[in-house]
């Protein structure tokens, strides 16, 4: 069999940038977020397919940027001052979803006879959100209306907590018994409350003052980013959760910024974000496809996803008043499975507490569940843009 492999690292680069740019171009027209394209790319050209490159260091590199890049984008895009106006509704969303959604998807994984820090990291992958079709809420002007703010704010409390209980997953996996899993959740919400109190009264005095150029806010904020994701590994917990945590303390900032946040989130979608998303594709295997278990769990897990966000979204709904196609508006943008979900699930990987059937199986919830979430999100703000 012939030998493709790139050991030059800038036709590496090359390389992964011109394909990716291809294939966004091409999913992006077919209205399939361009994420899946990007991950299948990987798939394609990584050592489980044609092995053209190799794992490092050019994708190593980028893609672990990227998982950073990803999950402070996360922290960012919610409107936090919307949300503090909408608490109630906002957290009982999040808690239900983030509930229900944990407790079916690891009772799934006990029946695939995943073990339990497998079946419990597939609840965790499973039970955040991400809020790939919001754009089509904002375009419409609807970013205000009560379910909405609901829904995104929702997705604050589901990652949190999912990436809160990965943490938890990690420490008891290696082998670290009792209650030691308490020290760096302490340790991390001292962080919390430090980065929370200190980083955006540094970001009022930087980004706010003219005589800062662009580019000096914007590796303002990259600093914040890599600082608190360093310390967040140094006490025992996941850099993604400071990079998550650089998210919310900015947010403020940067929603009152928007030509910088515009800025910054076109570096990152055109430079970072695909090498993630490349790398990721590059660590699951072909194989894994070929087996019927991984479809007939990813099935599964697709309908998890819909009976139990679909059911909270309905309660919520129901408790405080929402019409129909706004509940269903709720449930669509909470369908949606890819920051937190694809942060999980390489951590589970490189642990090997999951498979590549099932981290095959999730790229596959990914991907339906990205296309139907945005699909139902286009009718139902359509149809809220109609009413007011």
């Amino acid at each position: 069999m012939p030998d493709f492999s790139i050991d030059d690292v800038i036709i590496q680069f090359a390389v992964v940038v011109a394909a990716a740019l291809i294939v966004q171009l091409a999913f992006e027209r077919t209205r399939v977020p361009g994420l899946i394209g990007l991950i299948i790319l990987g798939m394609l050209i990584g050592p489980g397919g044609a092995a053209i490159l190799p794992d490092e260091p050019v994708v190593e590199l980028f893609g672990s940027i990227g998982l950073l890049y990803i999950m402070f984008i996360a922290g960012v895009e919610i409107d936090i001052d919307q949300v503090k106006d909408r608490k109630v509704e906002a957290a009982s969303f999040g808690a239900m979803a983030f509930a229900f959604t944990f407790v079916s998807a690891f009772a799934v994984g006990l029946l695939f006879e995943l073990d339990i820090w497998g079946a419990l990291l597939l609840g965790a992958a499973l039970s955040s959100h991400t809020l790939v079709a919001y754009p089509m809420v904002s375009q419409l002007g609807l970013a205000e209306r009560r379910p909405i703010v609901a829904a995104t704010g929702g997705t604050l409390l589901t990652d949190t907590t999912s990436l809160l209980v990965l943490v938890m997953i990690i420490r008891a996996a290696e082998g670290d018994g009792g209650w030691s899993w308490m020290v760096p959740m302490v340790s991390l919400a001292a962080l919390a409350a430090a980065a929370l109190y200190i980083v955006p009264r540094l970001a009022r005095a930087v980004l706010s003052h003219d005589l800062h150029t662009f580019p000096e806010k914007a590796l303002f904020v990259m600093t914040i980013l890599l600082v608190l994701s360093v310390l967040a590994d140094l006490i025992g917990t996941e850099d993604i959760l400071g990079a998550f945590l650089a998210g919310v303390c900015l947010n403020t900032a940067l929603h009152r910024r928007e030509d910088l946040k515009q800025h910054i989130e076109f570096v990152g979608r055109m430079l970072f974000l695909p090498f993630f998303f490349v790398d990721t594709g590059m660590r699951l295997h072909l194989d894994a496809l070929q087996e019927l278990s991984t479809w007939f769990l990813a099935v599964i897990l697709i309908a998890v996803i819909i009976v139990t966000k679909g059911l909270s979204a309905a309660v919520t709904a129901r408790l405080f008043g929402y019409s129909k196609i706004e509940g269903l508006a709720v449930a669509s943008l909470s369908f949606p499975q890819a920051a937190a979900t694809l942060a999980v699930v390489v951590i589970g990987l490189e642990m090997d507490l999951v498979d590549p059937g099932t981290a095959d199986a999730i790229i596959i919830v990914i991907f339906v569940t990205c296309l139907l979430g945005s699909l139902l999100t286009r009718y139902s703000v359509n149809r809220m843009a109609g009413d007011k």
